[in-house]
């Protein structure tokens, strides 16, 4: 004999299927902020030496990025008190996916971890290969601020509630951080193209994080990282970037011109007058 709720859920397939997206929704929003989160407690060691900052910065996009499609989703939102989560996430199958794929990423960091101790145990603690870089200190002031603002961007767009506080840990070698980001990139790649009605969001998004960033000298730097693990990301600074550096103008000649003359320019201008025709 089936309890009464389970009943009348087998009774109606619509009401079971939607409890169904309600409950696989609220799964995929806990492990997505858990996921976010795996990122804050890489710590990256000092046998990266002059590709420490570059590292760094793949390590703030790559979790960026992910963020961002969290936020599209509204995966940062009450979920239990949304609406419309089918339009949103389509099929319960469709998350199922989704968790699978949030679930490989975090084994990947876990992986990851697990050859950190490996190193460590191998090591003596006075090995000069365990000390590891502080993104706070060690950065370069310009690098610094923007790791720390893609840092905040993406702590914002988590649910924080009920995260578990973990110790840091390190990555010693370059060639397991390597692995570590493609993996985690393709992987998210999939992620945005399971739900591509979100994809405008992201774009948006990515518009908002550039004028954030704002001006910085490290963005040339985060552009070329995007152009190889965020695509979008790349876009927004090209087109931030390009808008800046033009200028527009209007010749006008001949006699007896007259009206009124507009324009706009960013940088430096001259050779030119407004005047009165002769």
């Amino acid at each position: 004999m089936f309890p009464p709720l389970l009943l009348s859920l087998i009774q109606q397939p619509d009401m079971a299927e939607a409890a169904g997206l309600v409950v696989g929704v609220v799964a995929l929003a806990g492990l997505f902020n858990n996921t976010v989160e795996c990122f804050e407690f890489v710590q990256l060691g000092r046998t990266f030496g002059k590709d420490f900052q570059t590292s760094q910065l793949k390590l703030d996009n790559a979790r960026l990025r992910l963020s961002r499609w969290g936020k599209s989703l509204l995966l940062d939102e009450d979920v239990c008190n949304t609406t419309s989560l089918q339009g949103r996430f389509g099929s319960e199958s469709t998350v199922k996916h989704a968790e699978g794929l949030l679930g490989k990423i975090t084994e990947l960091f876990a992986d990851a971890e697990g050859v950190s101790n490996k190193y460590k145990n191998q090591t003596t603690p006075q090995d000069n290969s365990l000390v590891v870089y502080n993104p706070q200190k060690d950065l370069d002031p310009p690098i610094a601020t923007l790791h720390e603002k893609m840092r905040q961007l993406a702590i914002k767009r988590q649910n924080r509630s009920g995260v578990r506080q973990k110790a840091k840990w390190a990555l010693y070698q370059e060639k397991h951080f390597r692995r570590l980001i493609e993996d985690v990139t393709e992987l998210v790649d999939s992620l945005v193209e399971l739900f591509p009605a979100a994809q405008q969001v992201q774009r948006d998004l990515c518009d908002t994080e550039v004028s954030a960033i704002g001006e910085n000298e490290g963005i040339s730097l985060l552009k070329e990282i995007a152009a190889v693990q965020d695509k979008f990301l790349e876009q927004a600074i090209t087109k931030k970037t390009d808008g800046a550096d033009k200028s527009h103008h209007i010749v006008f000649s001949g006699n007896g011109n007259t009206g009124l003359q507009l324009g706009h320019n960013s940088g430096t201008m001259s050779g030119f007058m407004f005047g009165k025709g002769g």
